[in-house]
């Protein structure tokens, strides 16, 4: 089917595909299968990417996203908007997804823009054929050869049969059969305009209607002129004809009609519009457009790209029983393998720094070679954990897997793709930036993270940070941005509460009744357990200092804990002031 549902992230965007890269997003775009709107889908976020064109509503996002692929669509077109009715790019799907082409076998319902109901079928009709008898003139020996019958230059591609000149046997070209076909079909409907014009004469009068007369010459005018074209009479002052004719026009509450339900498994779907009501369509039109030519789609799963011979280039035309022989065992195997993996990935990364296609083409081999570098450094031991795996993030996000302003239509849609993007870094189990943390960091910290997997790639600027944190909850994201006492602003999940984080204390303090402590105490350790100072709570729970001291105090303020201040610091105990002792 050519409509077909998507897969959504954590912060409700389309999931992409392995090899696939985002190119473009634009808001405000609705959708429309042929000329009816899809009442569900007239408000949402466009999303093109290298296979696929993806749209996410906004009321219901997991319900109503769909896409299409690009591999099946034939073909598309343009329209600039005129007066209220927006801008379109329109999505024609390939024979095989058309299914067949005769009328719905149950014509659906079509809501007007008063509300009401009308049964229509709304396939569109083809433009009627030109007559038998129009031709087209050989280029090559002036023959006039008749034009198929049933030819429609509207529906003619390259695949269309053409008969060759009956003269010489030269096949014409497609362009110049097209335009006799139209030049032929004008002349039918000027000659039928003509027949109209003999058999009604109240035409000609209507036309004088609408003519401007000059009160000085009587001469008819042109609508457009507004100075007489033989006196120079100022006509500024007469009436304008064309108001007659719409003072009692009643336009529709609604510019076009619209389908009650659409079925995504009805294969009958001629085409699919999106209707781009707060501009971007001419970004998205030159974009799909160069996405279709790329065809990137055809790389996932292909083989990959061999390798040049190295020893043919240099004209050794040695046979295989040779090379054979040239196997080594033991040290010099080894040696000779080494050398021969050292001389590839130079050879690799020679050819993918070339130009930025080839750096994109040869993205796959550049990552496998960066993690194969990485682990071969880990096991020296020269690279710690944490460096690796920043190394594979910059890796993986300096290649374009990442959000950026060039691909948004204006600077508020930057900041809520901003806002997605940085609820998928959080929520993201293979990065598990918020597990590290213990479930909770602070925004400076997420901010110098996230611009450090960056890797130099477009980085965001606080205030531009800031105010995609605060629209998580607005977007309905699974994080949210929460504000301490002291002001301090952190970053956690959504149904992360204080009742949860003074459970996990609590939990944890009590668990110290059980163990004793490394050093004898005078106090009855197993009836009141011991304190804890920021240093330890925070190496507990994986939060950074001044994350643990906020938590505490938030522990403190309910009445959960209290502090007791000697001359090691400050620690944190079970509040026994009004609540007594367990006895054990």
């Amino acid at each position: 089917m050519f409509l077909h549902q998507i897969d959504l992230t954590t912060a409700l965007r389309p999931y992409l595909l392995p090899g696939e890269a985002l190119i473009f997003v634009q808001d405000g775009v609705g959708l429309y299968e042929g000329k009816y709107k899809i009442p569900q889908y007239q408000n949402g976020h466009a999303y093109l990417t290298s296979h696929r064109v993806c749209y996410v509503d906004n009321e219901d996002p997991r319900q109503n996203a769909v896409g299409v692929d690009l591999k099946d669509v034939e073909k598309t077109e343009f329209y600039a908007g005129f007066l209220k009715s927006s801008g379109k790019v329109t999505l024609t799907p390939a024979a095989n997804k058309r299914g067949s082409m005769q009328p719905r076998g149950q014509s659906p319902q079509i809501a007007t823009g008063a509300g009401r109901r009308e049964s229509s079928s709304h396939s569109v009709a083809p433009s009627p054929a030109p007559r038998t008898s129009a031709t087209w003139v050989c280029v090559i020996c002036t023959f006039s050869n008749l034009i198929p019958q049933g030819f429609d230059p509207a529906s003619a591609n390259s695949r269309t049969y053409l008969p060759p000149c009956e003269s010489c046997g030269i096949k014409p070209e497609l362009i110049h059969v097209v335009k006799a076909a139209i030049q032929a079909y004008r002349q039918s409907a000027a000659s039928s305009d003509q027949s109209n014009d003999v058999q009604s004469p109240s035409s000609n009068t209507k036309k004088q209607t609408t003519k401007i007369i000059c009160p000085r010459c009587t001469f008819a005018n042109h609508l457009s002129m507004r100075q007489c074209e033989i006196c120079d009479t100022s006509l500024a002052t007469a009436p304008d004809p064309r108001l007659d004719l719409t003072r009692h026009e009643i336009r529709a509450a609604s510019p076009g009609p619209a389908l009650v339900n659409l079925s995504l498994n009805d294969e009958s779907i001629k085409c699919i519009k999106l209707s781009f009501r707060v501009g971007g369509e001419k970004v998205f039109f030159e974009r799909i457009n160069t996405a279709m030519q790329q065809r990137k789609w055809l790389l996932h799963g292909a083989p990959p790209i061999p390798q040049p011979n190295e020893q043919s280039a240099n004209g050794d035309n040695s046979s295989a029983s040779d090379q054979k022989v040239r196997k080594l065992v033991g040290i010099a195997g080894l040696e000779l393998r080494e050398q021969t993996q050292r001389k590839n990935n130079e050879l690799i990364i020679g050819n993918a720094f070339e130009d930025l296609e080839a750096l994109i083409t040869s993205a796959k081999d550049i990552i496998a070679l960066a993690e194969s570098f990485s682990s071969t450094a880990k096991a020296d031991g020269s690279v710690s954990a944490e460096a690796d795996s920043l190394v594979s993030q910059s890796v993986s996000q300096s290649l374009g897997l990442i959000t950026t302003k060039d691909m948004l239509g204006s600077d508020s849609l930057y900041i809520s793709e901003l806002s997605r993007n940085l609820a998928e870094f959080l929520t993201d189990d293979t990065k598990g930036v918020l597990k590290k943390e213990g479930g909770i960091i602070s925004l400076v910290d997420l901010w110098s993270v996230f611009n450090q997997a960056r890797n130099g790639v477009e980085l965001v600027s606080p205030v531009d940070f800031e105010h995609a944190a605060r629209m998580w909850e607005q977007l309905k994201l699974p994080v949210r941005l929460r504000r301490f006492k002291s002001g301090l602003l952190v970053v956690q999940g959504s149904d992360r509460t204080d009742e949860k984080t003074i459970a996990s204390i609590m939990s944890w303090l009590k668990d110290l009744h059980e163990f004793p402590p490394e050093e004898p105490v005078p106090w009855d350790w197993r009836t009141y357990g011991r304190g804890v100072t920021v240093q330890e709570t925070a190496v507990r729970f994986g939060w950074s200092m001044g994350v643990t001291t906020e938590e505490l105090e938030m522990a403190e303020e309910k009445g959960v804990l209290c502090r007791d201040q000697g001359l090691d610091g400050i620690r944190f105990w079970e509040n026994f002031i009004t609540e007594d002792p367990p006895q054990v």
